[in-house]
């Protein structure tokens, strides 16, 4: 049977075709009027992260973090965004945009008629803020369902959000190729400057990339082919929509672009981004560091690992802060992020190491604060033990009398563990924790090896301790971030005491010399070395800045090369010469004089004490008023010799001289007998003259040990343990010391000898007495050794 083909059932058919694009736009746009009025507001960004842009001080890019799901995408304000990438974007994918309600009626019925009518192509025909929606919701608008949600989210956007908000919200997230998310990152990424900067041509390329990111990556030989035609289309769009579309301008936008590759994103300064950066969620992170001092630093890491490297020495670590305003110019955490065989990962900066002698001048500057000493205070250098710790100097020997400045400067060990005896172990573990010293234990664990690093320390804290001294006593924390202040500034030390340390740490020699070199500016520097040679440093004060350095291995082993003169301070020197070559050299940061409670006073130029009628010559000292221990030099002393007999008299008359002589104490003068230097020592009294006589000059003995801070043990397991030192300093003309333990004599020793004595639990008194009568006397406490 033959159907005939009337008009009207052609027609039907004809209807039929339109019927399913009809049903969707009849759908959009009942579902849009129920949007508009009934559906709430949602977030512009729902749930999604951004990255974070750190920079250095002057903008230039440190590195792009990426977001918490590994894409690069860098929150752009609309008005950061050049305006020629705005119209490009407008004209390539929605040029109606502000003027539609989300929703493109036409542009809709075109891409319905193109895809399910004619069927010659699948066509999008989204706006803007239709794309927007797809990728806020995470829609899948390739089926009708999907097209019907996508179109009732823009509505809603529409509903709630302004146009340029819509706008800047799509620029942020529209794909840019690979894990590029937003034309902000697109333009750090692609072109290495901010989106403010893009000009014409790149704005149009960048412009075409989210409407195909895959096949338009640019990095790509075939996406960059894509991407041309595409941009030169788009380009052709822009001359005829353009009324101002001069020849210069044309040829400008005609230039093709030079991609960079995402995998060349900068990296700079990788320990400092990750471990001191606050990443608080803003897009850009300016912070204090100076990229080109970074690389300097850097580059001084790198070129003194590989100088030393025959030695066994493969790591450093070295920090730069600008003194004054606290500002981390530098930080280079390992000497290779990427290095495996050093761990190189791990923050040399951040990691707690011993710090050797480098925190000496600390300890020096609250014994200058105590009145303990100052700079030409005479200190002993000779061997001492306290219980069961017996110090001992880096090179073995000792130097017997030394001035409190000559030891720092010279960084002898045992009059730095003699002043912390008489400071107190706790008062000076008790300063470092105010100090922002983090992790220490108590001071009976360390005992009086704190003051050569028997603890652990960052280099983080250490430079803040420098820094206070270059503040004049002022603790400050460290700044990453201008204008950030993370903890209030405290008062540590005073100005007097701060000052008097940084100039006897101006003498320091740098390695080769033998004196300061004032054509390398001002530097006060220190060394340090750790027990078994794990640990080298070199810190100090380098004009404007605060500079360390650290040699060794985040493994903890040991190696002989590992000593702070020999492997840290060359490190340390090649930096600030770098900062001096530069001409980075400010005003520096140590304290001026005027002002402060210091005086320079003439003193007797062998004993550091004022000088009396017999000194036989002086120098010049720094002295704080009403603080600083002085008095009349007691060493030289005219005393009256009886002609006849040699003795010394109880009183002048016409048969005696007066002859100057030296009375160095009792441990002085040891030093000197081991020293090889001869001291004409008094002669005896006469027998004549009465104790009452004799014990009226001089000075008393001062027991050293035992000392009443400390508890000793009895009943020890063994003969070397349980004995207790008695071990006295007396004047120059004693002959003879006599021991009492609660009124028994238990020895007599000559001047420099030393007794044993083995005790019994309970508490006692110790005294001694010299032969002319002059006594000093010590309590003790004596318990049962621990276990027994």
């Amino acid at each position: 049977m033959i159907v005939s083909r009337t008009p009207f059932a052609k027609a039907r058919r004809k209807l039929g075709r339109f019927a399913r694009p009809v049903a969707i736009l009849s759908g959009i746009a009942a579902c849009a009027s129920l949007v508009w009025v009934v559906l709430p507001k949602p977030a512009l960004y729902g749930d999604i992260d951004f990255s974070t842009l750190v920079t250095d001080r002057e903008g230039r890019p440190l590195k792009l973090v990426a977001a918490k799901d590994g894409r690069y995408r860098l929150f752009t304000r609309l008005d950061d965004i050049a305006p020629a990438a705005r119209e490009a974007t407008l004209l390539y994918e929605d040029r109606g945009f502000y003027r539609h309600y989300g929703v493109n009626p036409l542009a809709l019925a075109r891409a319905a008629w193109t895809t399910y009518v004619r069927r010659s192509r699948v066509v999008g025909g989204s706006t803007i803020t239709m794309q927007l929606a797809r990728l806020r919701f995470g829609l899948d608008t390739r089926t009708v369902f999907g097209k019907l949600v996508q179109s009732v989210r823009a509505v809603q956007l529409e509903r709630h959000y302004g146009k340029d908000e819509i706008l800047e919200a799509y620029l942020n997230l529209a794909p840019y190729g690979g894990s590029i998310e937003g034309i902000g990152t697109a333009s750090r990424v692609y072109f290495d400057k901010p989106s403010s900067a893009l000009g014409l041509g790149e704005a149009l390329a960048l412009a075409v990339i989210p409407q195909n990111p895959t096949d338009r990556f640019p990095v790509t030989a075939q996406g960059r082919a894509e991407l041309l035609a595409a941009r030169d289309r788009l380009f052709a769009a822009w001359e005829s929509n353009t009324d101002d579309a001069q020849i210069e301008t044309s040829a400008r936008a005609r230039l093709v672009p030079t991609f960079a590759s995402p995998s060349r994103l900068p990296s700079h300064a990788p320990h400092f981004v990750r471990d001191h950066v606050p990443m608080t969620g803003v897009s850009h992170v300016r912070t204090t560091l100076d990229l080109e001092v970074q690389r300097l630093v850097e580059a001084r890491v790198a070129d003194h690992v590989e100088l030393r490297r025959r030695d066994g020495i493969a790591n450093a670590a070295a920090m730069l802060i600008e003194a004054r305003r606290m500002e981390v110019l530098a930080l280079v955490g390992s000497a290779g992020f990427f290095d495996e065989a050093i761990a190189g990962q791990v923050n040399g900066v951040r990691a707690r190491r011993s710090p050797g002698s480098t925190l000496k001048p600390l300890l020096y500057a609250l014994a200058l604060d105590d009145g303990l000493i100052h700079p030409m205070t005479l200190l002993e250098d000779a061997p001492r033990r306290y219980a069961a710790y017996t110090p001992e100097n880096f090179d073995r020997g000792f130097t017997g009398p030394v001035f409190a400045r000559d030891a720092l400067i010279h960084s002898r060990n045992v009059p730095a563990v003699a002043l912390l005896a008489d400071l107190g172990v706790e008062r000076f573990r008790d300063w470092l924790h105010s100090a922002g010293v983090t992790g220490l234990r108590s001071a009976a664990d360390y005992g009086l090896a704190l003051a050569l690093g028997g603890s652990e320390i960052t280099m983080e804290e250490l430079v803040r301790l420098y820094a206070t001294l270059a503040a004049g006593g002022l603790w400050r924390d460290l700044v990453v971030v201008p204008g950030s202040v993370s903890a209030a500034p405290q008062r540590l030390l005073s100005p007097e005491a701060s000052f008097l340390v940084l100039d006897m740490l101006r003498d320091v020699a740098r390695p080769g010399k033998t004196a300061r070199d004032p054509d390398r500016g001002v530097i006060a520097w220190k060394t340090g070395t750790s027990f078994g040679f794990r640990d080298a440093w070199s810190v100090g004060v380098v004009g404007p800045y605060v500079l360390a350095v650290w040699v060794g291995n985040f493994d903890g082993s040991a190696n002989p090369a590992l000593v702070g003169r020999e492997a840290a301070a060359p490190l340390f020197f090649a930096i600030a010469d770098s900062l001096v070559g530069n001409k980075r050299q400010g005003e520096p940061a140590t304290i001026r004089v005027g002002g402060l409670n210091v005086k320079r006073v003439e003193v007797c130029a062998t004993t550091g004490d004022l000088p009396g009628p017999h000194c036989p010559r002086t120098t010049r000292s720094w002295f704080i008023p009403g603080v600083s221990p002085i008095k009349v030099s007691s060493v030289y002393r005219a005393i009256d010799i009886d002609r006849l007999t040699g003795l010394r008299s109880c009183g002048g008359d016409a048969d005696t001289d007066r002859v100057v002589y030296e009375f160095w104490p009792s441990n002085l003068q040891a030093v000197f007998r081991r020293a090889g230097i001869a001291i004409r020592r008094p002669p005896p009294w006469s027998p004549a003259c009465s104790l009452d006589e004799t014990s009226a000059t001089g000075f008393a003995p001062r027991i050293r040990s035992p000392q009443r801070t400390l508890v000793y043990h009895a009943a020890a397991p063994g003969p070397a343990e349980g004995t207790v030192l008695f071990s006295a300093v007396v004047d120059g003309d004693v002959q003879r010391m006599f021991w009492f333990v609660d009124h028994r004599l238990v020895a007599t020793t000559v001047p420099g000898e030393n007794y044993f004595w083995t005790p019994r639990t309970g508490r006692f008194t110790v005294r001694v007495v010299d032969d002319l009568g002059r006594a000093d006397s010590e309590p003790i406490r004596v318990d049962g050794f621990p276990g027994q």
